[in-house]
């Protein structure tokens, strides 16, 4: 496995409130984790709750890895059970701390065991799968527009200029109680995962995405591209980009 992951402020904000990991677990051949997360809250709130998730669900998972030596069920609780946990920290945290009242954080993430990829999701931010040029979002927005589509009210290509595209409906955080999407898909020796933020994915057409990422070799060139073509469409909000690739000859994963 090969990974590669970038965070970058924008050329608007003036706090990167994104958050980032890519990490082999401890003690379980051939298992990785990857995780996303897009903060939201005033006075850098953002910036604590998406950290404090990223961190959460990376300690859960650490903590509990003996289980991923059982079945497909038992990981995907596994996934449901840390983002739980992580959300329950960041709630808390969010009562006990005037300055972190009303906080929250989208989270995206994957555990890769073996030749199957773990999905764990709540938010906007998004998971794709580029296999052979064709990229395929794994993740459903969990947002106010994707509703709006569902329903019929507006039509896809309307909703990045929508007035309430911001708006999420779900987040880790922002109350004591969540139900996380989780769900598993098979990979394949070639396959490329991208979890990026809205950063990215609101102004970058998917297309450009696919391609830029079978066609670079360089996993850091890939991201530095995703990134900049970001910033070249106004970079108005924080933007990071996660590139996995499944390919033997060792473990790489960059920063």
């Amino acid at each position: 496995m090969r990974s590669v992951g970038k965070t970058d402020i924008g050329l608007v904000r003036k706090v990167n409130e994104d958050s980032f990991l890519c990490e082999k677990l401890k003690g379980i051949d051939d298992s990785y984790l990857y995780i996303v997360a897009d903060g939201m809250g005033g006075h850098n709130a953002g910036e604590v709750a998406s950290s404090m998730a990223v961190q959460e669900v990376a300690s859960y998972i650490n903590d509990n890895i003996e289980t991923l030596k059982l079945g497909e069920k038992e990981i995907q609780d596994l996934i449901r059970n840390a983002i739980v946990y992580a959300n329950e920290k960041v709630y808390k945290t969010s009562i006990i701390k005037s300055n972190c009242l009303g906080m929250g954080t989208t989270l995206s993430m994957v555990l890769v065991k073996e030749n199957s990829m773990y999905i764990g999701h709540v938010g906007d931010s998004r998971i794709y799968l580029i296999r052979e040029n064709e990229i395929t979002r794994l993740t459903e927005d969990h947002s106010l527009v994707a509703e709006l589509i569902k329903t019929g009210t507006i039509k896809p290509e309307e909703a990045n200029n929508h007035p309430q595209k911001n708006v999420i409906t779900k987040a880790l955080g922002t109350e004591y109680t969540l139900e996380p999407d989780v769900s598993r898909c098979d990979m394949q020796h070639g396959d490329f995962i991208l979890i990026c933020t809205d950063g990215l994915s609101n102004v970058v057409y998917e297309e450009y995405m696919a391609d830029t990422v079978v066609s670079t070799s360089d996993l850091n060139e890939v991201c530095e591209l995703l990134v900049n073509k970001a910033k070249e469409k106004g970079g108005f909000d924080n933007i990071t980009a996660v590139v996995v690739q499944m390919c033997k000859g060792g473990d790489y994963i960059g920063r």
